[in-house]
């Protein structure tokens, strides 16, 4: 080697340990972001999910107003819950969410809390046709009105929601379904956040849905407040994506370059925390969601909350809660903004 060589070899090499902290840095850098970003919690308390199948569900309304104010009380972010009582009629859909979330307001006065859709999956699977955008989603209103609701459930497409059978064909035949928001759906949900300042949930259960999404995160049209439930069914679902990294690796690359709040989360009785998919959300920046909507045969809803937070803790995260997290979400809805 002579000496022009020998000196080009010593000056890449010396670039190369230059470089070297620069990557390590970046790579700590990185890390220690993400473990600043706090975790949003939510908890799902109930869903379809009924006494019979877990008796820990809640049914009343008593038992869902006690339901959710211990679920804060162990430290969840955002509770959902569903009445299962869905009717034509928006004021009488409300009422049973305006029972009990109310009383909960008292105890927890920065607590996040939303209702499901307004919607009869029995009229749905007869009828073969939704109930319009007034009627599914005019309870929302009702409910910020009067107060009770600072956050709406805001879903971005439809789907088939069934299980496959021996066949390997959706259904059953009598409660296959399809479930979602048509564009006027849409629209009434996020006047309502416009109108009140909630914020809003919103539900991601396929890739179309992600581009809805994307497509009004660049148009600026999101509410202020919200954050994305992106949801993964189990392999005997039907609809959604399986629960591997590659499909969130799919998600965050859509995501990609936007600032959103994001959580993953399943359906069909399956929880998220067995899934390689919570751990790499809290690693990636986002949150999951637990609760027996989603896990139906699992534990309590406090019990999955204080499985989930020694999760999170263990990669170096916390959970945003109370008056700290209406500001981290932005939620600007007057009667909880701190």
């Amino acid at each position: 080697m002579d000496r022009r060589e020998f000196n080009k070899a010593v000056i890449a090499a010396g670039a190369s340990l230059l470089a070297a902290p620069a990557v390590r840095s970046a790579a700590a850098a990185t890390k220690k972001s993400v473990e600043d970003v706090p975790v949003i919690l939510e908890c799902a308390i109930n869903g379809s999910t009924t006494k019979a199948k877990n008796p820990l569900t809640p049914e009343t309304v008593e038992e869902h107003t006690a339901e959710i104010i211990r679920c804060l009380d162990a430290g969840a972010t955002i509770l959902h819950t569903h009445s299962n009582q869905p009717n034509p009629d928006p004021k009488i859909a409300a009422q049973f969410y305006l029972d009990s979330f109310r009383p909960v307001w008292k105890k927890h006065p920065h607590g996040i809390l939303y209702a499901t859709a307004n919607f009869d999956p029995k009229v749905y699977n007869r009828e073969r046709r939704n109930w319009p955008g007034k009627v599914q989603c005019g309870h929302h209103r009702i409910l910020a009105e009067a107060g009770v609701a600072n956050m709406v459930l805001l879903d971005m497409g439809v789907l088939p929601l069934a299980s496959f059978d021996k066949e390997g064909v959706p259904g059953p035949d009598n409660a296959f379904f399809w479930y979602g928001f048509w564009p006027d759906d849409i629209r009434i949900a996020k006047q309502v956040c416009a109108d009140f300042g909630t914020g809003a949930s919103i539900s991601v259960f396929e890739p179309g849905w992600m581009k809805t999404v994307v497509a009004m995160a660049r148009a600026g049209t999101l509410p202020r407040g919200s954050k994305l439930n992106i949801y993964f069914g189990p392999d005997n679902f039907a609809g959604m994506a399986p629960l591997i990294p590659e499909a969130l690796e799919l998600y965050l690359k859509m995501m990609e370059g936007l600032d959103l709040k994001w959580s993953v989360g399943t359906i069909g009785s399956a929880s998220i925390m067995d899934s390689p998919l919570a751990r790499m959300a809290l690693e990636r920046g986002g949150s999951f969601r637990v609760g027996l909507e989603d896990w139906a045969t699992g534990p309590s809803n406090v019990e999955q909350i204080e499985r989930a937070k020694e999760i999170i803790a263990s990669v170096g995260r916390r959970v945003v809660t109370g008056a700290e997290a209406i500001e981290y979400l932005d939620v600007p809805f007057a009667p909880t903004r701190p």
